[in-house]
């Protein structure tokens, strides 16, 4: 009996799960927010910025009207200076909406690393680059990478119908292993698509050498082996976004994988057509 997964369906089903992974799972709700009021100095900010937060919500007559950087006074003496002339005011560059999924927040964050969370018509929460570590987060971003992985499943047996012909192009060590496994699930009765047996890399080492993809070889490569170190930590519960730096390069890592996703699905439907 074999067992053959339906990759279009799981890849659509992943999606809805990624876009029910709200902003609001993660956001810092407002009666928790640290704010300061435009009266305030630098000096006054820094003073009791004893937590370090970048940034703080600006509040005037009870109502959020911006953002202001306290990052920049990390290292180095605040001035006695009204932070009034320096807030950064209300705009669609750090407002998102409390429904809006984490990779909407995720594929901005390195440009724009703190937002504001609007509900209905009131600011409800606040996000920042450092909730990258939240679990929910950790969750969206699997899945995302396992609709990828799926992906290029399935652009390899459009690409090679017969399992042979993939199957012969993998290094011998892991043709050995796959040859191997495949054995042991026909064994006990429960075989599934052969290339359900493969790993990231090997998909990664196929998909580059279908050529099916119109981006050069050396460059699928070395995008694709971004979206795998990211996967590695995810899979392994490890760290993954533990200093701005890194945070920042999982956003980078995230806009990269919609785009090879795409490119990816693109080839699949022009192939795929009768």
């Amino acid at each position: 009996m074999t067992w053959a997964p339906n990759h279009d369906a799981s890849i659509e089903k992943l999606w809805k799960v990624q876009n029910s992974l709200t902003v609001g799972l993660i956001m810092v709700p407002r009666e928790s927010f640290t704010t300061c009021k435009s009266s305030e100095t630098a000096k006054d900010i820094q003073q009791r910025n004893q937590k370090n937060f970048s940034f703080f919500p600006v509040e005037r007559d009870d109502r959020i009207v911006g953002l202001y950087n306290a990052e920049r006074w990390f290292n180095k003496a605040a001035p006695d200076t009204p932070i009034a002339d320096e807030v950064q005011p209300l705009s669609e560059d750090i407002l998102i909406a409390a429904d809006a999924s984490i990779f909407d927040f995720i594929t901005q964050a390195d440009r724009h690393p703190t937002n504001l969370v609007v509900s209905g018509s009131r600011i409800a929460g606040l996000i920042s680059l450092s909730d990258i570590q939240q679990l929910p987060v950790r969750a969206a971003l699997f899945s995302a990478i396992t609709s990828f992985e799926m992906a290029m499943a399935l652009a390899i047996v459009t690409h090679w119908p017969e399992p042979a012909d993939w199957i012969a192009l993998l290094p011998t060590h892991r043709r050995q292993r796959l040859e191997s496994e495949i054995a042991r699930g026909r064994e006990g009765d429960t075989a599934i698509d052969e290339i359900a047996y493969t790993q990231f890399c090997d998909k990664k080492t196929l998909l580059v050498l279908s050529g099916a993809l119109e981006i050069r070889r050396s460059k699928l490569e070395k995008a694709v082996g971004r979206i795998e170190r990211l996967r590695d930590p995810l899979a392994h519960a490890n760290e993954y976004a533990g200093s701005s730096a890194k945070a920042k390069k999982v956003c980078e890592t995230v806009r990269n994988l919609y785009d090879l996703k795409s490119e990816i699905m693109r080839y699949i439907n022009a192939t795929q057509k009768p």
